[in-house]
């Protein structure tokens, strides 16, 4: 059958992000599921959905379709041929999720980072951080500190055709820049994974607890200004250009701290006498989450950061704003547009690509992931004045990479300094690390019931 990259109706793709939502949500739920009776978080098996609904199982080494059904309109959704000349060849993937439904669904996972971000950000309590700032700049700089100085040891491994574009051509990347992606994806820590397990084990006002919150928010935000400064470099652009991305972003940070925080307060002191969230007030704080993603993502620090920023600024009762947000847009967040995020990244990981040659750099970006979390968040802690079973808790949640690496990945290969298969490395993290958190994480914790060790949490800070 020919193919002509036509494209489809507008009503047609309104069709196909339908049907592709149902097809994600019953994915997304069976997976999850699954993962939680092997004793691993739904994230996991909402990640393997993603990539099992794209090529690596439902692509055309697979499920080739010779003479796709009519009303998949597979003729008109598809180009002719693939990015490299070669004829495209229709799948169940390709047909189910036509590129223009894709776009669609990747813009409905770009909104539920915005919101899930922003009700991490508003569960952050400042009151439990005073007199940890040691601690937490000492944890910040070395969850990022390690893992890019690994970058810059493994870069020469990497550095080849399998995990560069146009390696050996013009169109190549310029090689700091493709190494300081490789260190973003190292630096990743999973912040939200992070405060809701020290959030079920009781832990999250604990010395520990806040310092490690704390820090894997500032580590977030240094992850993206390290992704921006590398799009820079890799793109060639002068240093005044790169730095000017480093002094807005700390221009933005402190007005919304500074005075947006100021401008809302009058909301949360009515909330506090009505206990009510009135719908212009509900509005606004939606509004302020969506506009301080727009702006973090223009700035080029991702919406990821917006959104949690964005939460940082909600004024008190910060507990009770937690509650009654997480009522109405929690839920929605969490089970029905973060699976579309995580599916959208499945459906550009294509596993069947992996070769032998690749499988060995995989292994070494994966590895140097791992040490440079477990030993930078450990030490570093160590030095922030916490103990070393404390450290080695802060480690091992530093290590969980969880869904921020697919986002780290995704922006890495649309801006053309890496790979797809090193996008593909990047999953591969994500669920090694990920997977590995659990049991790692309640070893660790054993260890704080020791004598000798700070076991007790402290109790919770009265509103």
């Amino acid at each position: 059958m020919p193919f002509a990259p036509s494209g489809l109706r507008p009503g047609v793709v309104v069709a196909f992000v339908l049907l592709d939502i149902v097809i994600i949500l019953i994915a997304a739920r069976l997976c999850g599921a699954a993962a939680r009776k092997v004793g691993q978080p739904a994230v996991v098996g909402e990640i393997v959905a993603g990539i099992l609904l794209g090529p690596t199982l439902l692509g055309p080494k697979l499920f080739e379709l010779a003479n796709p059904p009519d009303f998949l309109h597979c003729d008109v959704s598809n180009p002719a041929t693939t990015a490299d000349g070669s004829p495209f060849v229709a799948s169940v993937s390709s047909c189910l999720f036509p590129a223009q439904a894709r776009g669609v669904l990747g813009l409905l996972g770009q909104v539920a980072l915005v919101f899930f971000m922003f009700l991490v950000g508003i569960e952050v309590n400042a009151r439990t951080l005073k007199g940890k700032e040691k601690g937490i700049g000492l944890v910040s700089v070395g969850a990022v500190l390690v893992p890019v100085a690994l970058a810059f040891v493994i870069a020469p491994i990497l550095w080849n055709s399998d995990f560069v574009p146009g390696f050996g051509t013009d169109a190549s990347p310029n090689r700091l820049g493709f190494t300081l992606f490789v260190g973003a994806l190292l630096s990743v820590t999973a912040f939200p994974v992070m405060a809701r397990i020290l959030q079920e084990k009781g832990l999250t006002t604990s010395p520990m607890g806040a310092t490690g919150i704390a820090a894997a928010g500032v580590v977030t935000i240094l992850m993206f200004l390290i992704i921006a400064s590398a799009d820079g470099v890799a793109k060639e652009k002068d240093l005044l250009d790169i730095g000017r991305v480093w002094v807005i972003a700390a221009i933005y940070i402190a007005v919304m701290l500074l005075v947006v925080k100021r401008l809302l307060a009058p909301l949360g002191r009515s909330y506090a006498r009505t206990g009510k969230l009135s719908p212009d007030a509900f509005a606004l704080f939606i509004g302020v989450a969506v506009a301080s993603g727009y702006v973090a993502d223009r700035i080029g620090i991702n919406v990821i950061v917006g959104g949690f920023i964005a939460g940082l600024v909600i004024p008190e009762p910060r507990p009770e704003m937690w509650r009654e947000l997480t009522n109405r847009i929690g839920e929605f967040t969490a089970v029905i547009l973060l699976p579309i995020f995580l599916a959208f990244s499945g459906l550009n990981t294509d596993f069947t690509a992996l070769t032998a040659a690749a499988v060995p750099g995989i292994i070494v970006l994966v590895v140097a992931g791992i040490v440079g979390k477990l030993v930078g968040g450990a030490v570093f802690a160590r030095l922030g004045g916490l103990s070393w079973a404390e450290g080695r808790v802060i480690g091992v949640l530093m290590n969980c990479r969880g869904l921020l690496v697919l986002v780290a990945a995704l922006v890495a290969v649309e801006a053309g300094a890496i790979s797809p298969l090193l996008q593909l490395g990047g999953v591969v993290m994500a669920l090694v690390t990920t997977a590995m958190t659990g049991p790692l994480f309640d070893t660790s914790v054993a260890q704080l019931n020791t004598p000798g060790t700070e076991a007790e949490p402290e109790p919770e800070p009265a509103p």
